[in-house]
């Protein structure tokens, strides 16, 4: 059975030749190029598309992609959410949740969200600043000591985290009236508080790799540049190198650029780091 990924493709480059575009020579990791007068596009095997060539054949390029991705997509007014920050040692953890209408998941997919992983902080940060023009959210930067004093009250990462989202959640739903919530999938408790506290009216879903859904991927983009300010505000203020992972080279090599009474305000203090 061909995956998802690889049906739509498909389906755009089928739609591309019915428009009149000609297919040609696709680079090295590409799927297809087709040319359109003065207008190029190349799909990639990961379903990432590159245009090219002068703006008025390429817009209508875009247009003919744009069509097909946006026929598939439900656009069921939603919220969706993400995290970032929750694996790594050093700086803060954010969430995001993201409300869109129809319309605004129509932009969303014209603008190329998807799974914040999969992007440059540069993107990441671009992107962000879109998804702000045609969506609605609330966020929750927790910066280390903030975090640190939460865990100690919750002394669980995964009960933090359901108070977080939930008071997120409320709030957007209050204001919105959404008729879905879609919540990346961290553990089991979220899906059942989710349920005690919303109208019968809302679905409900939590999934693993839920970035798929792109109203969850623009709240995995806008936790993720919050992240990213988070960290260079850290940066900043103690002078120091925020690691981007947990490296065992790159924490050894945090830890000796910082005292041991700084780490309340730059860690996760309960992390267990083998370094």
């Amino acid at each position: 059975m061909a995956k998802r990924e690889d049906r739509k493709i498909e389906e755009i480059a089928d739609a591309l030749k019915k428009a009149g575009a000609v297919s040609q020579q696709p680079p090295e990791h590409a799927a297809y190029r087709f040319k359109f007068g003065d207008g190029i596009v190349t799909i990639y095997k990961s379903g990432s598309i590159v245009y090219g060539g002068k703006e008025r054949d390429r817009d209508i390029l875009k247009s003919v992609v744009d069509t097909v991705l946006i026929g598939n997509v439900d656009k069921t007014p939603r919220i969706g959410c993400d995290e970032a920050g929750k694996g790594e040692y050093v700086g803060p953890l954010v969430v995001a949740c993201v409300y869109c209408d129809g319309p605004a998941v129509e932009e969303l997919i014209k603008m190329g969200v998807k799974d914040s992983k999969r992007l440059s902080d540069k993107k990441v940060c671009e992107l962000a600043e879109k998804i702000k023009q045609v969506a609605h959210g609330a966020v929750k930067v927790l910066m280390p000591q903030e975090y640190n004093k939460l865990y100690s009250k919750y002394k669980n990462l995964n009960r933090l985290l359901d108070s977080v989202y939930l008071s997120l959640i409320e709030k957007l739903v209050k204001k919105y009236k959404p008729l879905k919530v879609v919540v990346d999938k961290y553990g089991n408790s979220v899906e059942k508080r989710l349920r005690d506290c919303l109208p019968e009216s809302v679905e409900i879903v939590v999934v693993e790799r839920a970035e798929k859904d792109p109203v969850v991927a623009a709240a995995s983009i806008i936790a993720r540049a919050e992240r990213l300010k988070g960290c260079k505000m850290l940066k900043k203020k103690f002078g120091v190198s925020i690691p981007a992972g947990n490296s065992r080279e790159e924490i050894e090599k945090f830890l000796k650029s910082v005292s041991k009474d700084m780490l309340t305000y730059l860690v996760k203090i309960h992390f267990k780091m083998d370094v």
